[in-house]
């Protein structure tokens, strides 16, 4: 039996050899974590490591999250080690691509990180990258969690058309204080929206007047659309983007209703 194994162990050892340039695969793993190639350092929920070539998550508490320490955390090793197709190929192994990576770290978060799994009052996800209340549903109308095999294909889809997610899918989700706060400004924005006149100005055309800027936005016409929660929606969308400085005042507006009514041969709408 013992001659068994030690022939089997000889044969794997040759294996590993070939692919390994006659090195144990130990001494390659080195050179096949490349340093600046951001597949190697991706944390899915913190605390722990992804491995680009498994796509699976390993617990490392102890690692810092630099590519030049991953061999020093134990967990990370081991697991390495253990791969019998990192055995068989060595330095020739493939990573799985970038996009692969992303896909399931995201679902990962998804399911799990908290800044993932934040709902607006009536159950609408919010996007942790956009901070935008989506029309995905998060929670039901009991209050339970919506389905995961339902909602986690609806959150990517939602994620396939954010500007902010494609800019930056590892590391650009703002943190949970962040959205709660972002939370709290919308709430905010949608009451002023709704009940300060300020808000309720439109040039003869019927475009809206932005109390920020004191400049006219075309597609959000008063006229032409019915004023209700729909359209106060939209503008609540506008000020809230990238296009209104109205973050940089924590929105609070500071002209008066009569400047900003002279601005653009405005009045105010009839609501």
């Amino acid at each position: 039996m013992a001659d068994w194994v030690s022939t089997v162990s000889g044969k794997l050892k040759k294996i590993t050899d070939v692919f390994s340039g006659g090195k144990p695969l130990a001494e390659v793993l080195p050179q096949m974590l490349d340093p600046g190639d951001p597949r190697v350092v991706i944390r899915p929920l913190g605390g722990d490591w992804l491995c680009p070539y498994t796509g699976r998550r390993v617990v490392a508490p102890d690692w810092n999250g630099s590519s030049l320490t991953l061999l020093k955390c134990q967990a990370i090793k081991d697991h390495l080690l253990s791969q019998p197709e990192l055995q068989k190929q060595g330095i020739k192994a493939q990573m799985k691509s970038y996009e692969q990576l992303v896909r399931i770290t995201v679902s990962m978060r998804i399911a799990e990180a908290p800044n993932f799994r934040f709902a607006a009052p009536k159950g609408e996800w919010v996007c942790p990258y956009c901070m935008q209340k989506t029309e995905v549903l998060l929670k039901n109308w009991d209050g339970s969690d919506a389905e995961m095999n339902w909602f986690v294909p609806e959150a990517l889809k939602h994620f396939g058309q954010c500007a902010s997610y494609q800019q930056d899918p590892i590391n650009g989700a703002k943190p949970v204080q962040e959205i709660t706060e972002a939370g709290g400004d919308r709430s905010k924005v949608s009451n002023l929206v709704a009940n300060d006149p300020r808000f309720h100005l439109c040039d003869p055309s019927g475009a809206w007047l932005c109390p920020y800027s004191a400049r006219t936005v075309a597609h959000l016409n008063l006229k032409t659309e019915p004023w209700g929660p729909e359209l106060q929606q939209k503008i609540v969308d506008y000020v809230m983007g990238p296009e209104c400085p109205g973050k940089y005042s924590q929105y609070n507006v500071e002209r008066s209703l009569a400047e900003l009514a002279a601005s653009a041969n405005t009045k105010p709408a009839l609501l």
